[in-house]
């Protein structure tokens, strides 16, 4: 059965486009520039940029934002100017303090607290000037009974130091002699208390400042006050206390400043690339020497880069800061496309044409480089359904840069190459360009080592092969040795070892993005975190348990099962028990039993809610969590809560967020849990392990099926799906051993390793197919001598890339090169060690081999081989004709 109709025609199609381009290089090398010169006008003039972390990180299509969606619906009547802190929907517009005292381990002392009262006292000062008019705090604040929502604990010392020394504290909350009830459980931290009860110590105090936001003008002016809240802190001067600050935008503004910073690497990069790449091109022949080639694959890259980026820029897809890793991707993609067309340019005769010589390389090597490129846009075409606007975005720029760098390596480049096989075939020098003899005719030494090189008119001259010396040590060295018996033995051994280790590995991964990791390390807002951790994760988040049903309340059968459904939670070693938690309806059937109203109708139930218990001021406050109907004689929608507990990690509060969707899934009411963070930082703990599950699914399934149809044989193309498979459980199993979790950081990097790995495994297995060496052995040493070099120099080159993020202060791209090496390094050990092993073990001998060389392409090949065997005396008997060359 025939596998190879598609290769076929591909190889055809390249045999003649590449004399097309030899014979007309100058549209090819005009043509690019002029569309990247226009393209990168888009950079100037529509470049714009998502920063929202909901937006970019939260995944779409979620419960949270059709919660959400209800929740502003029907509680629509709440507003700023009438809520407190737990009814928002939204993160909202906010600042916030920290503050450990210097002077002593106690911040509950007259002096440390005269400090925080003066810190206080900026904060509510600072102001800004828009339109002519200055704002303060008290201008733009959230209300509650027309008062800014203010903090309990200074409430409570009446703003004043000294009460702190006759006031008996109690914690987490203190009941007001009005019988109120004041929770500062979030706004201590780090308590001791005594055996009754009152606090001894506290380490730190967390003071919050809430501003309205529902207007487009109250947002402009709340980001404004943020600003200036930053400034204002940051000149703060104190000796007696530290102060840590966080605003709400904190999160974006740190992104932006890592990907600024990030950026700025990009320079190195190039000149990394372009230095590894001209120190791979370089040989002691100075005329098939490559400098400047190299030079020219490292520009193809970056003029792809421009491309995009000026592309998505004029047609209104923003800049993600997760999309500042593709300029050292890309790098890494086009300098090993670049290595594969030098390698295949390499195995054609020297006694050729440069157009023959031009067909030759383009039929081989533009082949592989659209497998690859294929296999990569495939992979990035997955990501772009996902459900996290960030992937997408990632993967939207990284497709396009692909298609870009392929058409511009086969276009450009190969236009390129052929000025410099012109230049070769002249036997001109590759830096002066003025004609050299060859070494063997080498008038001297000097000559010899800084001049000489190119071929001789002798077909049995030794000069005239152009096998690199990296070539020739997989072929002569490597290659024998990893398909020796013993070494055969030990691979298999280690691969097992590498499987074990891995899925133990995968079985401590962690998931989720941890806030504490997402600026800088030396930044402000880590420093928060750091703090917060310590201190304040004892208590809350308090999420909201919402009826979108209308119920029977004053039925005790709905009594009860409302009630045991907050039991199982407040049960639940996630949350704190029943003092902690908000019940409207606690509250009220006290409040009826101490009327002593038992049973209450329908009509009773609700005119005493309505006019008694509502009007109480102790009890106003849950006015906004329950919603009546238009003509108040049935309630639509009500809201209770429950405090978080101790949840210190990342880790602990998605499982609490997986706890409480449960318990409520298997309650008999119609019960929704919802949290301003939910949309984003907590859906995705569920979200990321479905989409890692789904995407890696798809794209498996995808690979193979590319893979059958570009490699002419069924059981290559099984056996490249299980080295992808066996891939993926590497990565997931040593990102969890390299501390890296589960995110969409990484997860990005999972969507590289599809396109990569199958990359790296489809390139040794079909050059192991398409030789026709009569032994598996001799066609797995064909196959790393062929492939083994740009292999080895497409893994290196990508690493070195994106080698300079290792020093990255912000984890989101230092974990982009964490998972970006195991993700080439395992490809690449699949590719040049497990690999060779495995085919030979277990691919049929037949030969697969399609194309068969023309008479003259033949007696061409057989006098190569002769001169090649001639000089390198090795196990492989036979090398196949050129058009079943790979490379």
């Amino acid at each position: 059965m025939k596998f190879d109709c598609i290769e076929k025609a591909l190889k055809w199609l390249f045999y003649r486009y590449g004399g097309v381009v030899a014979n007309q290089p100058w549209p090819f090398i005009i043509v690019p520039i002029l569309i990247s010169a226009g393209l990168s006008i888009g950079l100037f003039t529509h470049f714009r940029k998502e920063s929202d972390p909901e937006t970019l990180y939260g995944p779409e299509r979620t419960y949270s934002r059709r919660h959400r969606a209800y929740i502003e619906d029907v509680y629509s009547n709440i507003v700023d100017e009438d809520m407190l802190a737990r009814h928002k929907t939204r993160i909202g517009i906010w600042g916030q303090v920290i503050i450990t005292p210097n002077i002593s381990s106690n911040v509950l002392t007259v002096q440390v607290l005269n400090e925080i009262l003066r810190l206080h006292e900026t904060i509510m000062n600072v102001t800004f000037t828009l339109d002519g008019e200055s704002y303060r705090f008290s201008d733009l604040c959230i209300q509650w009974k027309n008062e800014c929502l203010e903090n309990e604990l200074l409430v409570l010392l009446n703003y004043t130091a000294e009460n702190v020394v006759s006031t008996p504290l109690t914690y987490p909350v203190y009941s007001l002699p009005t019988g109120e009830i004041l929770f500062i459980g979030t706004q201590l931290g780090g308590v001791s208390l005594s055996t009754d009860g009152r606090i001894m110590n506290a380490s730190a105090i967390q003071l919050v400042y809430n501003l309205r936001h529902n207007t487009d003008d109250e947002l402009e002016k709340g980001l404004l006050w943020e600003k200036q809240f930053l400034r204002t802190l940051e000149d703060f001067e104190t000796d007696k206390i530290t102060v840590y600050r966080q605003i709400s935008h904190s999160f974006e503004l740190e992104l932006d400043e890592s990907s600024a910073v990030t950026f700025d690497l990009v320079a190195t990069v190039g000149v990394v690339i372009v230095t590894f790449s001209v120190l791979s091109a370089v040989s002691f022949d100075w005329v098939r020497t490559k400098p400047i080639l190299a030079c020219l694959g490292v520009l193809t890259a970056g003029l792809a880069l421009v491309c995009s980026f000026g592309l998505f820029s004029f047609i209104g897809v923003p800049y993600a800061n997760v999309a500042g890793s593709m300029p050292f991707l890309i790098f890494g993609i086009g300098v090993d496309d670049m290595f594969i067309m030098i390698s295949a340019w390499r195995l054609t005769s020297v006694y050729k044409s440069i157009k023959e010589r031009m067909k030759e390389t383009l039929e081989e090597a533009a082949l592989s480089i659209t497998i690859t490129t294929i296999t990569d846009i495939l992979a990035f075409s997955i990501g772009c359904v996902s459900q996290f606007y960030s992937i997408r975005l990632m993967c939207m720029y990284a497709a396009v840069s692909v298609i870009f760098a392929y058409i511009y390596m086969i276009t450009f480049f190969a236009a390129c190459m052929v000025f410099i096989g012109h230049r070769e075939e002249k036997n001109r020098h590759a830096i002066t360009l003025r004609k050299v003899l060859p070494k063997k005719k080498a008038p001297s030494k000097s000559y010899y080592i800084f001049c000489a090189g190119g071929s001789s008119v002798d077909p049995q001259d030794y000069s005239n092969v152009s096998d690199s010396g990296l070539m020739i040590f997989f072929k002569k060295y490597y290659g024998p040795f990893i398909t020796h018996w013993v070494s055969v033995v030990v691979v298999l051994i280690i691969y097992f070892g590498y499987l074990g280790v891995a899925m133990w590995g995968f079985t401590t991964l962690e998931e989720g993005l941890d806030l504490t990791t997402v600026g800088t390390d030396d930044s402000y807002l880590n420093a928060y975190y750091r703090v917060e951790e310590s201190y304040f994760k004892v208590y809350g988040p308090d999420m909201s348990i919402v009826a979108t049903e209308e119920l029977s309340y004053w039925d005790t059968d709905i009594q009860d099962e409302l009630e045991n459904t907050m039991a199982k939670l407040e049960d639940s070693k996630y949350f704190h028990n029943s003092s902690l938690s908000i019940s409207w309806l606690r509250e009220y059937l006290k409040f009826l039993h101490f009327l002593g109203i038992t049973n209450p109708s329908k009509e009773t139930f609700l005119q005493v809610l309505r006019e008694q218990f509502l009007s109480i001021p102790v009890f106003e406050q849950f006015v906004p969590d329950i919603i009546f109907d238009s003509t108040n004689s049935s309630i639509i929608s009500s809201r209770f809560y429950v405090i978080g507990k101790n949840l210190v990690t990342s880790v602990r509060l998605g499982n609490m967020f997986l706890e409480i969707r449960k318990v409520l899934d298997t309650s008999n009411l119609e019960l929704i849990t919802y949290h301003g963070y939910a949309p984003w930082f907590m859906e995705q703990f569920i979200a990321i392990r479905q989409n890692t599950i789904l995407t890696l699914s798809i794209g498996i399934s995808a690979m193979f099926v590319i893979s059958l149809l570009l490699i002419p044989h069924p059981v290559c193309s099984i056996i490249v799906t299980i080295s992808l498979v066996s891939t993926i459980i590497g990565i997931l199993g040593y990102m969890s051993i390299w501390n890296i979790s589960l995110d969409v950081i990484s997860m990005l990097s999972l969507i590289l390793a599809l396109g990569f790995s199958v990359d790296y495994s489809a390139h040794i297995t079909y050059a192991f197919v398409s030789s026709s060496a009569e032994t598996r052995r001799e066609r797995s040493i064909f196959a790393l001598y062929s492939l083994g070099a740009p292999t080895l120099q497409g893994a290196t080159s990508t690493i070195l890339a994106v080698s300079v993020l290792s020093g990255s202060f912000s984890y989101i791209y230092r974990t982009f090169f964490r998972t970006m090496v195991l993700v080439i390094s395992i490809g690449a050990t699949h590719g040049l060690v497990f690999l060779p092993v495995f085919l030979m073990l277990f691919v049929p001998i037949k030969n697969p081999c399609r194309t068969h060389a023309k008479t003259a392409d033949e007696q061409d090949a057989k006098r190569y081989k002769s001169v090649y065997l001639s000089r390198d005396n090795d196990d492989i008997r036979e090398l196949s004709s050129f058009s079943c060359l790979y490379f």
